[in-house]
């Protein structure tokens, strides 16, 4: 049936594309033939078969079957051509895909490496920074403030404290904070220590303490939130380094983002600051070693190779300059020692008055400006000491300080290493010997007077056994003459004179003999009063005025002015210093004695040196004359010196004399247009040996 066929023609075509179906009919219908040729029929031919029409069948078969082949292999080859190109797009894709991901996944590196490249380059900066501000900074407050602030924004914690110990063993101080005060940070170091030393146990450079409380307790929310760097220098611990961070998690993930940094600040903080402690203990050493140098006696002197001044202390410029070096309160001395001085000429001026110990100041070079001369070395001194072999010099000589002024001095020398090692300094160390020539010649003045002494007690007793005599036998020669006669005046010369000569060898017996006060209670305000009375009439009759007693109603109890003491002897003292004290005066002047009492006169012992305070009473007497002489001052209670043409220059003597041997002390002093001698009586006269010579008192 054409069913079957037509069916049969389109099996044909989707199974065999290479046969090309050719039907032959005898009576075939038009819509038939188009039904057929549309299943896959090639060509239809009409039976009998013409053979030029076959032929050209054929020949139309085979075109079209290799046009069909030609196209089927075009067909194959684009589907292959299509697959290759779905492949190689898919493959393309695939390797678009993952390098598109590995330039994202290094982008992300480069930017990720970056990040920590410019993360730790800040904190290179930050370290060099901290390093250079403590190697070389002055103030140390200043600067560990800012490493606490640039610390605490770099890492962004809330706050930082520097914790220090004073010294080994001693106890925690907050040196520096930032942002973080604490009542006590004692308690905050006894919380974080047991645990900071079982890290350190572990780890030098143990970055902190998380999350476990000392000794055994629970931590708290503070302990959560610190990182403690302990600073540890030669298994010394220093102190700590605390930063307190927002939160616990936050203190995690700056330990863990910023360990080598905190360790490397950990590191530095501790070297410098065991430099640091190691340099306040050079600079106690040097402190002290330069303020023993500073207040010696001797004069000092380091000279280098040329002989310029390296350093000199204070009583080295003071010999220099013939004044007094006073030290200037803002410059800290100790740094000048063994740097130098300026090297240009010195710019001295011995016209300048002022003189001060300031850092800077130009002094004469001791051996450039030839100020120091020696007894036994002639020329060049600097070679001569300097070449020795090593051996010191020891001699007296001279310096010469300004205007001309010598003062003599014992000169030691010896040599010690320089800056450099082929340096030699000489050290010249100077004594100023006029204290010593000052004592020597007391001395000899001493060993004088004691002589002087031994003749006076034995001319004394020489001299009074003809005295006697002579006054006998004028007695008797004045009794044989008649009354009314010329030459009895004669005899009244004779019996003044040898009188007064009495007297003298009195008062000279009583300043040589030893003396003992008889102590007795005594108003000192009463012996005041009548001293004044009995001394009235010589102030009357040399026209001076006479002021009363001032100051007795400072003590409203009569017996506050009750004290133990020789009251015949202090008395003989009140007298003579008002006597003194009125022939001092001018016509028309005045003189006056006050009494006082205080808890604080300040006595000196003479035989030590020592000053103290004590209670007592202090009677003063005071006159309007021209005063003393500035070249008297030192002498005025010597022994036989006096101002007046008739005087025997004991009566200042035997009244210090009698105050020192009652524990006491008196002093002449200069105050407005007074003269003033100051008698001071301690309540309670120390234990000391009475008096026994001239020496002694």
């Amino acid at each position: 049936p054409l069913e079957q066929l037509e069916t049969f023609l389109q099996q044909l075509a989707l199974r065999h594309r290479t046969i090309l179906p050719v039907l032959l009919y005898r009576h075939l219908d038009t819509d038939l033939c188009v039904r057929l040729l549309r299943a896959g029929l090639f060509d239809a031919v009409s039976v009998p078969v013409d053979p030029r029409r076959w032929t050209r069948l054929c020949a139309d078969a085979a075109e079209t079957g290799r046009r069909q082949a030609a196209s089927r292999d075009l067909q194959h080859q684009a589907q292959a051509t299509s697959r290759l190109l779905h492949a190689q797009r898919r493959q393309l894709g695939e390797t678009t895909a993952r390098v598109t991901g590995g330039l994202l996944r290094s982008q992300e590196q480069l930017e990720e490496v970056n990040r920590e490249l410019t993360d730790q380059m800040e904190q290179l900066s930050l370290l060099y920074q901290f390093g250079r501000e403590l190697s070389g900074s002055r103030n140390w407050d200043r600067t560990l403030e800012g490493l606490l602030q640039n610390l605490t924004g770099f890492v962004g914690a809330a706050g930082a404290a520097l914790i220090l110990r004073s010294a080994p063993g001693g106890e925690y101080a907050a040196r520096r904070t930032y942002r973080w005060e604490e009542s006590a940070w004692d308690r905050v170091v006894l919380n974080l220590q047991g645990q900071v030393d079982a890290a350190v146990a572990e780890c030098m450079l143990a970055p902190g303490i998380f999350g476990v409380g000392a000794d055994g307790r629970q931590p708290t929310d503070q302990d959560r939130r610190i990182i403690a760097l302990p600073l540890v220098h030669q298994s010394v611990r220093l102190g700590f380094l605390l930063l307190l961070l927002e939160s616990a998690e936050s203190r995690d993930a700056v330990s863990r983002r910023f360990l080598p940094f905190l360790q490397t600040v950990q590191v530095i903080l501790s070297e410098e600051m065991a430099g640091a402690q190691l340099l306040d203990r050079m600079r106690d050493i040097g402190a002290f070693n330069a303020r023993v140098l500073e207040t010696v006696s001797s004069g000092i002197w380091v000279l280098d190779e040329s002989g310029r001044t390296v350093y000199c202390n204070r009583a080295a410029r003071q010999l220099l300059t013939g004044a007094p070096a006073v030290p200037d309160p803002e410059v800290e001395f100790v740094f000048d020692v063994g740097r130098g001085r300026q090297r240009q000429a010195p710019t001295y001026q011995p016209s300048t008055a002022a003189h001060t110990a300031a850092a800077g100041e130009d002094l004469p070079e001791l051996f450039a400006d030839a100020r120091l001369l020696l007894d036994d070395l002639d020329g060049v001194l600097l070679s001569q000491l300097r070449d020795r072999g090593g051996e010191p010099f020891r001699g007296e000589g001279r310096i010469v300080a300004e205007q001309g002024e010598t003062v003599p001095v014992l000169v030691q020398t010896s040599t010690m290493p320089g800056r450099r090692p082929e340096e030699c300094w000489l050290v010249v160390v100077a004594d100023d010997l006029r204290e010593a020539q000052k004592l020597d010649a007391a001395r000899r003045h001493a060993d004088r007077l004691e002589g002087l002494v031994e003749m006076s007690a034995t001319l004394a007793h020489e001299i009074r056994n003809p005295l006697m005599g002579l006054s006998a036998q004028a007695e008797l020669l004045a009794d044989q003459l008649p009354d009314g006669d010329d030459r009895s005046r004669y005899i009244e010369v004779i019996t003044a004179e040898v009188q007064r000569i009495n007297e003298t060898i009195t008062r000279l017996l009583s300043f040589v003999r030893p003396y003992q006060p008889r102590l007795t209670d005594t108003s000192l305000l009463e012996l005041a009063r009548d001293s004044l009375e009995l001394v009235r009439p010589v102030a009357d009759d040399r026209s001076v005025r006479l002021l009363p007693l001032r100051g007795p109603q400072a003590a409203a109890d009569p017996a506050d002015w009750v004290q133990s003491v020789d009251g015949a002897q202090i008395k003989q003292v009140l007298l003579n210093l008002l006597i003194n004290a009125i022939d001092a005066a001018p016509t028309g002047g005045e003189v006056a004695l006050a009494i006082d009492r205080s808890d604080h006169l300040e006595l000196t012992d003479a035989d030590h040196g020592t000053t103290q305070l004590l209670p007592g009473i202090a009677l003063t007497v005071a006159d309007d004359g021209d005063g003393i002489a500035p070249a008297d001052w030192d002498r005025i209670f010597r022994p036989f010196f006096t101002t007046k043409s008739s005087g025997t220059g004991l009566g200042l003597s035997i009244c210090h004399k009698i105050i020192t041997a009652h524990g006491g002390d008196i002093q002449a002093l200069r105050e407005s247009n007074y003269t003033l001698f100051r008698v001071q009586l301690p309540d309670e006269r120390p234990q000391a040996e009475p008096t026994k010579s001239l020496e002694a008192s």
